[in-house]
């Protein structure tokens, strides 16, 4: 493989899990084919060379095999003496009573087949992760206009759905939000998220291709600005017209992080800063996200008491995770355990396919391992941050993007599913591999300068 088509392959892989992994239960095909398409790239990647990764690369994998780990443990046939013990799994072992049938082997997943298709969606984001540290530098700033253009390009698709009416034949999926703008996507959210992650990761493109205009005269990159300016000001609008009420709350600070991250390049100044202004916005976020009745109506989001809003649906959300914990109750399978926990007088032709909280699913799904290992990660993502904001560079610019796009996702995990859907895994997985960017940086200067005074002693040496 040459080094430029090296370089091309993360964003390539990009564009197509944006275009065809804009749903966590449609398109079935479309994600089965990312799969393949991942799978093979981990194959080629293997039979290269050995890979040489870095502590912090090396962390990031062991997270992401973690997960796989538990669900391989989920799915272990287990005997009946040992099953039956753990918490939640009486309406089984009564189903099996009913039908005056023994108990069989049975798995710590009560649906192993949706615990292997969560399993087989960790294709992706592994073989992004993988491709990104194998990348060179080139390869940032190509994933990055990439990734802006694509989050144009899938909002001026959402104008288009929008102007064609309910039944416009631009809506990707049988099941979406039908008049309003999904773009590539079958959740208005998700297209929400996609737009606000990207204003990061254009604002590092514009001090890396417009000039840093703290530090150059702005006359001089006028044209780059006001078209960079341009698509920024498109994206915002699409995110507003959205209507996704998430969307617009984590727009403000998506805007915050990206005017820091043009302004600042004073990296010891930056970090206070930008945390300050970005827990400020996370801490407006929740207590607007889950207290405000002013926004009703205004958003595609139900913040009502209703039998679909978020309120209710973590109330029965909590008490399955209180039933199953500390085992939980297998990956993939709150479709089939919500059920059992539902108002079920209270039903409508909506219906709830995820705890619209990743952090609860998780923890109803996975139990304490799960748990443990999203601690684990938010530990390991703070280390990588503090790297990335400390650090300089074009490299450090684009990892402090990264920092900003992720915390934008896990907030707005807090509320919805977007790392459900394979677009939005894959883009989150690319932002972590590019936040241990500063770190590969750094330790690579070492490696070199130890490299450089071991030869000087050998010199000295030999004369």
């Amino acid at each position: 493989m040459t080094a430029r088509l090296r370089e091309a392959v993360p964003s390539c892989y990009l564009a197509l899990c944006l275009v065809l992994g804009g749903s966590s239960s449609g398109g079935v095909l479309a994600n089965a084919a990312l799969q393949v398409f991942g799978l093979l790239i981990l194959v080629f990647v293997a039979l290269r060379k050995p890979l040489r990764i870095v502590q912090a690369e090396r962390q990031l994998l062991l997270l992401g095999a973690g997960v796989v780990v538990i669900g391989l443990v989920q799915l272990v046939p287990l005997p009946p003496s040992i099953w039956v013990h753990p918490p939640g799994r009486s309406a089984t072992i009564n189903g099996f009573a009913l039908l005056n049938a023994p108990l069989p082997w049975l798995p710590i997943s009560l649906w192993p087949a949706a615990t292997l298709s969560q399993l087989s969606a960790m294709v992706p984001p592994f073989a992004m992760a993988i491709i990104i540290f194998v990348g060179g530098s080139q390869s940032l700033r190509l994933f990055a206009w990439t990734l802006v253009a694509l989050a144009a390009a899938s909002f001026l698709l959402g104008f288009a759905q929008l102007a064609g009416g309910r039944e416009s034949p631009l809506y990707f999926y049988l099941v979406t939000n039908r008049e309003q703008l999904v773009g590539f996507f079958a959740n208005s959210n998700h297209l929400a998220t996609l737009g606000v992650v990207s204003l990061p990761l254009l604002a590092a493109l514009t001090v890396n291709d417009g000039g840093d205009f703290t530090r150059r005269p702005l006359a001089g990159n006028i044209g780059k600005w006001a078209a960079m300016a341009c698509l920024a000001g498109f994206i915002m609008l699409g995110v507003v017209a959205d209507r996704s009420i998430a969307g617009l709350l984590l727009l403000v600070p998506s805007v915050i992080g990206s005017f820091v991250l043009l302004r600042v390049e004073n990296a010891r100044i930056a970090l206070p800063v930008v945390a300050g202004l970005l827990a400020a916005s996370a801490a407006i976020f929740v207590v607007i996200a889950f207290q405000s009745p002013l926004l009703n109506g205004l958003g595609s989001t139900d913040l009502g008491t209703g039998a679909t809003s978020r309120t209710e649906i973590f109330a029965h959300t909590y008490l399955a995770i209180i039933d199953f914990f500390p085992i939980g109750s297998g990956l993939g399978s709150f479709l089939l355990v919500y059920p059992s926990y539902a108002d079920n007088a209270a039903a409508s032709e909506f219906y709830v396919n995820h705890a619209h909280n990743d952090y609860l699913e998780v923890l109803l799904e996975t139990g304490l391992a799960g748990l443990c290992l999203v601690a684990l990660f938010l530990a390991w993502w703070v280390r990588q941050a503090f790297f990335a904001w400390r650090e300089g560079g074009a490299r450090a610019r684009f990892a402090r993007a990264a920092s900003i796009a992720t915390a934008l996702v896990m907030a707005h995990s807090l509320v919805d599913y977007p790392l459900r859907t394979t677009a939005i895994m894959v883009l989150f997985a690319a932002c972590c591999a590019i936040m241990t960017r500063p770190l590969s940086t750094v330790t690579s200067q070492l490696f070199a300068e130890g490299a450089k005074r071991e030869r000087g002693k050998m010199v000295i040496a030999d004369a």
